[in-house]
């Protein structure tokens, strides 16, 4: 909460989309008094800007009643981003953590949740829309960034909460980054760096403990490694995992190379040059990626998943969506040992060779 006292915006950078245990951490934030009387807004990159009128109807509408609220909960997910409806019960619990924690507090401190990603509605959508929004993907960046400004220059002029949190996945918490390699340069434009922008000196942007992802990975096959070739999580380690935070500018931390980028090369940049401060939160152990939200999808929304299927180009039978609904009734957990999603994974030697060293 220290970083509220200098910057406006804190900008965190979440680890794989479907991590638990972060979402743990999100959440202790939010039940947090202090956050809830200097901020109580929380912008996420998960979720389309189109269904926050919906969200903040089942953050905050009193009226609704528990099984009401929970439909409008499984509507939210069903219509959750341009992707189709949502796999990742980590926000889903979030969502309905933060629902719960709101009917707890006074209207004037409970939390707001601010879906940030393209516009999509899929009650009106098809072919041409869709193929709109990806024409977008380009500037999806930028999109997600003026999002979030244009709502939170309301909240900075007419909210005496006037500070906010905000989710972004990997890349998208970095500044922009300007890299030269062979003569040639390139400047990666990331939505936090938009945001130091928009607002200089008021956007602060913190990582959290993850593993390395390499080059060579995919959304759905990541190869992985521990950061810093294992030293930091050992240095963790053999202090007994605390849970803890600190600025990059006074660590030794932050004089390390950036090795956080997939990228065959090194960028040139330390990390202190990259993000404010670090979060150590759980080992990599610990750390768990979990699919599918029961209930969420039933018989009755097969012909609307194979509408949408047909209008992102995906051409299905029934049979297989009604075999996806059967599976998504049980929620598949895992850790990075998991060969499926991570075919090569070598974090573990890492850290155990500095542990080995310091005996």
């Amino acid at each position: 909460m220290e970083l509220f006292e200098k910057y406006d915006l804190i900008v965190r950078c979440e680890r794989f989309h479907p991590e638990v245990t972060q979402y743990d951490l999100i959440h202790a934030r939010a039940a947090d008094p202090r956050f809830q009387q200097q901020a109580g807004h929380i912008f996420m990159e998960n979720g389309t800007r189109t269904l926050r009128p919906l969200v903040e109807s089942f953050l905050i509408d009193d009226t609704l009643t528990e099984s009401q609220a929970q439909e409008q909960l499984r509507r939210i997910f069903r219509d959750f981003d341009w992707g189709g409806s949502s796999s990742r019960i980590n926000v889903y619990e979030f969502f309905q953590k933060v629902h719960r924690l709101n009917r707890s507090l006074p209207k004037d401190r409970r939390v707001h949740l601010y879906p940030s990603d393209l516009d999509f509605d899929w009650s009106q959508a098809t072919p041409e829309s869709h193929s709109a929004l990806r024409r977008q993907l380009g500037r999806r960046d930028q999109i997600m960034a003026d999002n979030i400004v244009a709502t939170f220059n309301e909240i900075r002029t007419s909210a005496t909460r006037n500070k906010a949190l905000v989710v972004m996945n990997y890349r998208h918490a970095f500044p922009h980054l300007h890299v030269e390699r062979g003569g040639k340069s390139r400047t990666f434009e990331n939505t936090a760096g938009f945001l130091m922008a928009a607002y200089p000196g008021r956007v602060a942007n913190v990582m959290m403990n993850n593993a390395r992802v390499l080059p060579g990975s995919s959304d759905n096959h990541a190869v992985i490694s521990a950061i810093q070739d294992g030293k930091w999580d050992a240095a963790f380690a053999a202090l007994g995992h605390p849970s803890v935070g600190f600025d990059f500018q006074e660590s030794p931390f932050g004089a390390d190379e950036f090795d956080y980028f997939a990228v065959p090369f090194s960028i040139g940049k330390k990390y202190e040059d990259v993000f404010t401060g670090y979060m150590f939160f759980q080992p990599l152990d610990a750390h768990r990626m979990a699919f599918s939200i029961p209930g969420l999808l039933d018989p009755s929304f097969v012909d609307e998943m194979l509408r949408r299927g047909r209008i992102m180009g995906r051409n299905r039978s029934p049979e297989d969506m009604a075999k996806e609904i059967e599976q998504s009734q049980t929620t598949r957990t895992f850790g990075y040992e998991n060969r499926e999603l991570f075919p090569k994974s070598d974090y573990a030697q890492k850290i155990q060779q500095w542990l080995a060293a310091k005996r």
